[in-house]
């Protein structure tokens, strides 16, 4: 009986996730990407889930589902109804032989294995991991990165949304290097979401609260 109403309760509240990115905006009209379909929207129409609030030079605010979130030019956003242990929680984590801390991102459910990084700015990978998470690199900003062999050609970009162990982060600024080796680096962009403390050997993360 307890497992029949749960599977009611289920069905009775749908979970939906619908991604958005702001491509363009040009006057009241802006250009999103939802869900991988180009859709040109004017203020106030609304496509499905996503409404379009506001539009001013090169950010809108759209309502997905009733809750509003602002979009930078090219920045993209996943809404879910689906309750997700994404308000608060923390990592522990433990050292290798070398000292070195270790956790997995998971973006579009794939898994890497990262190290932790204070003196980086970014989470930064190599181009071949990006391409294997479905990172669109190639649409980020080109810039220059520094490494141990010289400076190389990088693409800044936002990734909307990913998973740091059982965490999820939204919105996360993300180097991705013209390499194919190399470690991925979990920098600051993700580190400074969250409050960061050192009991004995371990490394704690707690997470602050983000909307």
């Amino acid at each position: 009986m307890k497992q029949a109403a749960l599977i009611l309760a289920l069905l009775a509240s749908p979970v939906f996730a619908t991604e958005v990115t702001l491509l363009a905006a040009m006057g009241s009209k802006a250009i999103l990407l939802i869900d991988g379909q180009k859709k040109t929207l004017t203020v106030g129409q609304q496509v499905g889930e996503v409404k379009l609030v506001a539009l001013s030079n090169e950010q809108a605010m759209v309502s997905i589902a009733g809750r509003q979130r602002q979009l930078l030019l090219g920045q993209g956003y996943i809404a879910s109804s689906k309750s997700e242990a994404d308000t608060a929680g923390g990592l522990t984590l433990s050292p290798d032989a070398q000292g070195h801390y270790y956790a997995d991102i998971a973006i579009r459910g794939i898994s890497q294995r990262g190290v932790i990084d204070t003196g980086a700015s970014f989470l930064s990978m190599p181009k071949n991991v990006s391409q294997s998470m479905g990172i669109e690199f190639s649409q980020g900003q080109e810039s220059r990165t520094q490494t141990a062999n010289g400076v190389i050609k990088s693409w800044q970009v936002t990734i909307p949304q990913l998973r740091i162990g059982p965490l999820l982060l939204y919105n996360v600024p993300a180097s991705v290097r013209d390499q194919d080796n190399g470690p991925l680096l979990i920098g600051n962009s993700v580190l400074n979401r969250f409050q960061i403390k050192r009991e004995q050997e371990l490394l704690i993360l707690q997470k602050k609260n983000y909307q």
